[in-house]
């Protein structure tokens, strides 16, 4: 017994009953009930509370004399005077609170922060257009926003959603979208036919690629002489070597991976989404390229 309640109703005499508190089972009921019995022959009247009873439990609880209380609302009392049978209330959700790594490691979770980072005012929108924005399924998106809510980058709900230590989640985002994501995206190298890597009809193509990494940031800062090319692409892989005439080379200075963004329609050579671009030049390592993922991050800090 882990208590004692008594219960009374107008112009009823107080009932006491003595208090089982458990989680639920199938098998811990019949384990209980005969716990009940030896306890009857005293001449007390047991209370079960539990998180939760399901409906087929209440039923064999109202079938076997079991009086409960569960936190769902459901209840079954059946005492002198007395009779209510309560149920088929859901069981509660479980508030969701997850850590930094957890909630952030996800490469669903990282679509979704990429999309509503980049894309203005989507986070107002539906849960169903921000994941169509942000290429994930419908309930990994629901859970990403609810992760983001619980760390402190949403706040309100639904239309009135809006970011919060936009900075921050820039940061973080760029941490681990190579870690989580870009392996994903099936990066590969690639040499090309010409000779010289730059004049390659790949880096001009006008809207099936976007750069990223130092060919990108050359483009956007003119501050950078890129020894390499970072492209993103929404074209089949198999179509895309053939149409610029690529092949595979892991020493080559051309790296192809698959978008993972809407595609605009604006004339090209297009660019990846700044923060992408940051995250590439982080994730490089090299001086010059952290260098300007420091100018970059100053456009971001700005709203460019």
């Amino acid at each position: 017994m882990d208590a004692t309640v008594e219960l009374g109703w107008q112009g009823q005499d107080l009932v006491s009953l003595a208090v089982q508190v458990r989680l639920v089972e199938r098998n811990s009921l019949v384990w209980y009930r005969m716990e009940k019995e030896v306890k009857q022959v005293e001449g007390q009247p047991w209370l079960l509370i539990a998180p939760y009873v399901s409906p087929n439990l209440a039923l064999e609880c109202q079938r076997t004399g079991i009086n409960f209380l569960d936190t769902a609302g459901n209840a079954h009392l059946d005492l002198p005077g007395t009779h209510v049978f309560i149920t088929g209330k859901p069981r509660h959700k479980e508030p969701h609170i997850p850590s930094d790594q957890s909630a952030l490691r996800k490469a669903s979770t990282l679509r979704v922060i990429f999309a509503l980072l980049t894309i203005e005012g989507l986070a107002q929108q539906p849960v169903r257009a921000i994941a169509e924005a942000a290429g994930a399924a419908l309930g990994s998106t629901s859970n990403a926003i609810e992760d983001l809510a619980a760390l402190g980058f949403i706040t309100g709900a639904a239309r009135k959603r809006r970011l919060a230590n936009r900075q921050a989640l820039q940061t973080e985002w760029a941490r681990q979208y190579p870690i989580s994501l870009r392996g994903k995206l099936k990066p590969q190298r690639y040499a090309c036919g010409d000779a010289d890597w730059r004049g390659s009809s790949l880096l001009t193509d006008e809207h099936e690629v976007a750069l990223g990494g130092e060919v990108a940031a050359a483009a956007i800062t003119q501050y950078i002489n890129p020894a390499s090319a970072c492209v993103y692409s929404w074209m089949d892989r198999g179509q895309l070597l053939r149409k610029h005439r690529l092949r595979p080379d892991p020493g080559g200075p051309i790296e192809v991976l698959d978008a993972f963004w809407p595609r605009s329609d604006n004339a090209a050579p297009a660019v990846a989404p700044l923060l992408l671009v940051y995250a590439d030049l982080m994730a490089s390592n090299e001086g010059r390229s952290v260098e300007v993922a420091g100018m970059l991050m100053e456009r971001l800090k700005n709203g460019a």
